[in-house]
This record gives structure tokens, C-alpha cells and sequence, in this order.
């Protein structure tokens, strides 16, 4: 194990196995809360009497607040180091955190939701960073999908732990969870990363302009988000109104998704390693797995055993969650080392772009049809038109 993450040049406080472990945790943290919140729409709806567009927007507000600080955070990850800014970051997260104990109205609600997705982003700014400057002298994909398999790992624990805490405890335990955690993870990845040098002062001026290079990877990845954030956003709806399954068994399909895509984030990033590094490529079958389940989902009976349901959700999550390591990589790769931050912030920005408006579109074409399975055909669609654009982007540019 040690042997495989050996890295010429790897400066960190632990050895890189221990120090992948941290920034998984770090990244299980933020996204336990970030997603958690989104898998919690059910009890939102119950609460404030919401439709499914408005379900959405619950998604929205958090990822509206991670879009506005991503590129801001990528540079402060670029000017401060990660370490810094992940141990400021941490305070400021746990004590929005804290504060949601008080508020009442939903609207206030979604506020401090968008406050909280500020700063969370600046989890994996912080995170991608370290990651990718520790390892900096190798290929890189297999650690940055290690490191990022702590999204589905925390929508995972939240797909199993909240709903059940929520309704027996009530919202205030869960956002005194998230308070807690957020903080301890934080603040002990933190600790393991070593101090920075201070960016030398060409850094900002090479930032202000936005490389060409980067808007091919962004665009691939708005659309691949949508898969993403309908799964979390409407499994739940969608097993247990419409195909009558228990709550329970819902979150357990949802969870194995998460499982799927961080095995998926793993899987795809060695093998982008081992393949030339064509990270574009990898992507459009990755792009191409999702379409095929997401269309399988469109003709399912509406009778089926729960295990088909299991193994369908397991290979659609690998499709639809194991692309985000890759992109980020991608985005990364096509930048000079000191734009390294801003390049995966600028990516992370469209993709919560992508997070906040595809979950209200397609929870209104559910509110429009009273069905699921149109806004299914649709996402399908738009997985295809990302896996083609992918695909395009892989091919080696001929000279005339």
C-alpha cells in the first residue's frame, strides 16, 4: 500500500497513505453535510408543505453558495495554501452549522443554506489542492479519485444516518452533528498538511485571465452533474412514492449509488492512469455507463424485486458520480501548477452551477407530467450529449 502511493518529492506530516486517508475524511465531512441536506429534501417537504420544484431549490440555495466562493476559494487554495485556508474554513463552517439550530422559516432557511454552501466550498478547494500538489510527480488520477470518493462516501452515511436521526431527534441533532464534525475533520486534515510557500507574486496576474483550455472540461462536467444530483435529490421520492418501497430500503439503494460512484472514482481514475492519461476518454465511458442505466430505469416495470433495483442503482451510481475526480484532474492538467486551484475552482463553480439548476428543472417536469419517468428520458439525453462532447475532446488535434 505504502508502495503504491510512493511519490518523489510527497512533503506532507504523515506518509501518503495516512495522508490520502485524512483528505478522504476531510472530503467524507463536507459532503456528509452539503449532501446530506439535499438527501433531506423528504423531511423539508413534509415540513414546509414543498412540491418537488421547490424540493429542488433546497439543492439549489446550498450549491448557489458553493458556485459564488469556488473560483474564490481555488485562489485563496493557490495564494494562502490549503492548509490555511481549510483551518479558517472549518470555524466558519461549524459555526453556520451551529447557527441553523435557529432558524424557523424556510425561506431563512435557504439563506443560511447558501451562507453554509460558501463556505463549505472551501472543503474541497483546500482538499483537491493538497491532493494534487503532494502527488504532484505522478499520475495523479488514482489519488484524486481516492480523495474524492469521499463525496458518495459522505452522501452515503447521510443517505443511512440522517433521515433516521432527523426523525427521531429532530433537525437541531443534525445540524449540531454537522457542527461537530465539521470542525474535527477539518481541523485534523489541516494539521497534516504542510505549510506552504508563499506564491510568488506573478501568481494573481497570471490568474486574471480565464485559459481556453478549461471551458471543454466545464461543460462536460455541468451536464454530468445533473445525473449526480437527480439521484440525490429524487431517490428517495422516486422509490418510495412511486415504487412503494420502504424508506429504509430507498436510503439503502441510494447509499449503494454513492458506494457505486466512489468505487467508480477509484476505478476509473487508475485506469485513466494506466491508459495514457486520456482523462476525456475515460470520461465519455464513464459518460456512456450512466446513459445506458438511467435509460434502463425508463423501462423498468413497475413491478420489480428490490435487488434488480440495487444492482441498477450500483452501476448507474458509477456512471453518474464517478466522473467528478476526473474532471477536476482534467481541468487541472490543461493549467500551468500555480493555476492549478483557480482551474479546479473555476470547474467546481459550473458544476454547482450545474447542481443548482437541474434539480429544479427536472423536479418541474415531475410536477408537470406527474411521472418520472419524462424527466428520466431527459437526464438521459443530456448524460449522451456529455459523453459526445467528451469523446470529441479526447481526439488528438490534426494539423492542416
Amino acid at each position: 500500500m505504502q508502495r503504491l502511493f510512493a511519490a518523489e518529492g510527497f512533503h506532507a506530516k504523515v506518509k501518503p497513505a495516512w495522508y490520502l486517508t485524512w483528505a478522504t475524511l476531510s472530503q467524507t465531512g463536507m459532503s456528509f453535510v452539503q449532501q446530506g441536506i439535499i438527501v433531506m429534501g423528504f423531511l423539508f417537504a413534509v415540513r414546509y408543505h414543498l412540491d418537488f420544484a421547490e424540493i429542488g431549490l433546497v439543492t439549489t440555495s446550498m450549491s448557489l453558495g458553493m458556485m459564488a466562493s469556488m473560483v474564490f476559494m481555488g485562489m485563496l487554495a493557490d495564494r494562502w495554501g490549503p492548509r490555511r485556508l481549510l483551518r479558517w474554513g472549518a470555524v466558519v463552517m461549524a459555526v453556520l452549522a451551529a447557527l441553523l439550530t435557529q432558524i424557523r422559516g424556510f425561506d431563512s432557511l435557504l439563506g443560511m443554506f447558501f451562507l453554509l454552501g460558501i463556505s463549505l466550498a472551501a472543503v474541497p478547494m483546500a482538499g483537491t489542492k493538497a491532493v494534487f500538489t503532494a502527488f504532484q510527480n505522478r499520475a495523479r488520477g488514482m489519488p484524486m479519485g481516492i480523495r474524492q470518493t469521499g463525496v458518495p462516501l459522505g452522501a452515503a452515511l447521510a443517505a443511512m444516518i440522517l433521515p433516521v436521526l432527523a426523525l427521531h431527534e429532530g433537525l437541531n441533532a443534525v445540524y449540531g452533528l454537522f457542527a461537530v464534525e465539521l470542525f474535527v475533520v477539518g481541523w485534523i486534515f489541516s494539521s497534516v498538511i504542510e505549510p506552504s510557500v508563499k506564491a510568488p507574486a506573478a501568481v494573481p496576474k497570471v490568474q486574471s485571465k480565464l485559459p481556453r483550455s478549461l471551458w471543454t472540461p466545464a461543460t462536460v462536467s455541468v451536464l454530468m452533474v445533473a445525473g449526480q444530483y437527480f439521484l440525490i435529490t429524487f431517490t428517495l421520492e422516486y422509490l418510495h412514492r412511486f415504487r412503494h418501497f420502504t424508506l429504509s430500503q430507498a436510503g439503502f439503494a441510494l447509499a449503494l449509488a454513492q458506494i457505486g460512484g466512489g468505487i467508480g472514482r477509484i476505478v476509473f481514475g487508475a485506469y485513466s492512469d494506466r491508459t495514457g492519461a486520456n482523462r476525456p476518454r475515460t470520461i465519455s465511458q464513464i459518460a456512456l455507463l450512466a446513459f445506458i442505466m438511467v435509460g434502463f430505469v425508463v423501462f423498468l416495470p413497475q413491478h420489480i424485486g428490490f435487488g434488480w433495483i440495487c444492482l441498477v442503482w450500483f452501476l448507474m451510481g458509477m456512471g453518474a458520480i464517478g466522473w467528478n475526480a476526473l474532471s477536476l484532474t482534467w481541468a487541472a492538467e490543461t493549467v500551468l501548477p500555480e493555476q492549478a486551484g483557480m482551474a479546479m475552482g473555476f470547474v467546481g463553480t459550473v458544476v454547482f452551477l450545474g447542481s443548482a439548476f437541474f434539480p429544479p428543472i427536472l423536479g418541474a417536469v415531475i410536477d408537470s407530467t406527474h411521472h418520472f419517468r419524462p424527466a428520466w428520458g431527459l437526464l438521459a439525453f443530456i448524460l449522451l450529449g456529455a459523453g459526445l462532447l467528451a469523446y470529441q475532446a479526447s481526439k488528438p488535434l490534426r494539423l492542416s
